[in-house]
């Protein structure tokens, strides 16, 4: 029986080298691919075995001065000097695959495959239980595990921990709120025959005190991917209603808004009956409100496009679909679901001397207009499709082109009070 180290022995000598020349180090740590079926079909004793026989091959592959111990039932660490150069360190574990895949073994599969994942050690490491964490987010969370007999990944040069960003914004999300942090921003939307503003989008912006503006593509996968979203589509819908509210007591005027239906929500069967309750406490005019279903969420996915749709509607509220044309189109999303209006995607508005592009624009937009649905052009961003647009008898642009995503007090000086309306 192979005397196998255990954690505890191998936590001594990781601080024994944070002690001395860390930098010189890296925690890898090793997983048998597949060893709960390997115990399945040949028995617990056969995995004893082939663990043995792994131990013993990485036990051999070391160095004076590097360590091994078992972690769990089929995994093990490696504490060894490794380089920082990216090239080095993938020929290393090449060569280490190949010399614990290739060792004489002959009971069941003939051949051991391993995850590994590897955390390089600073010149200040962080404490022996964050450095197994890192090692072994690598190994777990390395997008090739499915699918490569072996497969590797690097704390911090290979791989980014995306599980502690998103536990950040969850710790974050209901202190910012609180605080006001979240901004409702409105991208005007310009009528194309007037060049006046009626409508607009509700966009949020996350403005930190420490941090400042943190980009949308940094929190908003995030909150979509543990489920927050939810929470703060509320919380964005009811500055909605308030705002609206506001600019008809005080000026008479009616903005429609439009606000964007998340997947968690889009998939949540009783998703009406939160946003019913945020309406209920401060109830507006139900035609100001205009909710968008993005194209990528609703696609292939008609009857429960129909449903939310109904839904809405009969509630008093309508419906937009956004980004059509993005590269998931589905005509029969039009053909039965009852939407009100059809936003063009960005992607159509790339080149205005490509005769290709302007005929989808024009089918589209024809398409949507025999279909009695208002049509707005998003993304635009030169005056040549301003042009294009209106001989085509689209009804909106929203785009940089007139103007970008603003604070809703921005907003408020320069539409509400100020009647500021576009060149078109």
């Amino acid at each position: 029986m192979i005397d196998m180290k255990n954690e505890q022995w191998l936590r001594e000598k990781y601080e024994e080298v944070c002690g001395k020349n860390p930098e010189e180090y890296a925690l890898i740590s090793l997983k048998i691919k597949r060893f709960r079926i390997f115990n399945r079909l040949f028995g617990r004793e056969a995995g004893d075995r082939l663990v043995e026989k792994v131990y013993k091959a990485i036990s051999e592959w070391t160095k004076e001065d590097e360590y091994v111990a078992r972690i769990s039932v089929d995994g093990c660490s490696m504490l060894v000097k490794l380089s920082k150069d990216y090239d080095e360190i993938f020929h290393y574990l090449i060569d280490f695959n190949a010399h614990v895949r290739d060792m004489p073994y002959n009971e069941g599969t003939g051949k051991v495959y391993m995850g590994m994942g590897i955390y390089l050690l600073p010149e200040k490491p962080a404490d022996y239980f964050t450095a197994q964490y890192n090692a072994d987010i690598c190994r777990s969370e390395c997008p090739e595990t499915a699918y490569r007999n072996s497969h590797m990944e690097v704390y911090g040069m290979t791989y980014q921990d995306k599980n502690l960003t998103s536990y950040d914004f969850e710790q974050m999300l209901q202190p910012a709120m609180e605080n006001e942090e979240f901004k409702l921003y409105l991208q005007p939307k310009v009528d194309l025959k007037t060049g006046e503003v009626h409508e607009a989008e509700a966009l949020v912006r996350w403005i930190n005190p420490e941090r400042g503006m943190i980009p949308v593509g940094e929190f908003l996968p995030e909150l979509v991917r543990n489920g927050l979203i939810s929470d703060l589509d509320l919380y964005l819908f009811e500055k909605v209603c308030r705002y609206i509210n506001k600019w008809i007591d005080l000026y008479g005027k009616k903005i429609r808004i439009s606000v964007n239906l998340s997947s968690n929500m889009f998939n949540y069967r009783y998703f009406l009956d939160h946003y019913k309750e945020v309406y209920n406490k401060v109830p507006c005019p139900k035609d100001c409100i205009e909710f968008e279903l993005l194209e990528s969420i609703v696609l292939n996915q008609v009857e429960l496009v129909s449903r939310v749709v109904k839904q809405l509607r009969e509630f008093g509220f309508s419906c937009a679909l956004d980004d059509f044309g993005s590269g998931y189109s589905s005509f029969s999303v039009l053909t039965n679901a009852d939407l009100n209006t059809l936003k063009i995607d960005r992607s159509l508005f790339q080149n205005e001397s490509d005769t290709r592009e302007r005929i989808l624009i024009r089918h589209i937009v024809e398409t949507a207009k025999e279909l009695e649905m208002k049509v707005i052009a998003e993304g635009v961003e030169t005056r040549g499709y301003v042009d294009i647009l209106k001989e085509l008898g689209c009804d909106y642009i929203q785009g940089f082109v007139f103007y970008k995503p603003m604070p809703a007090e921005e907003f408020e000086q320069r539409f509400i009070i100020g009647n500021e309306k576009a060149e078109i």
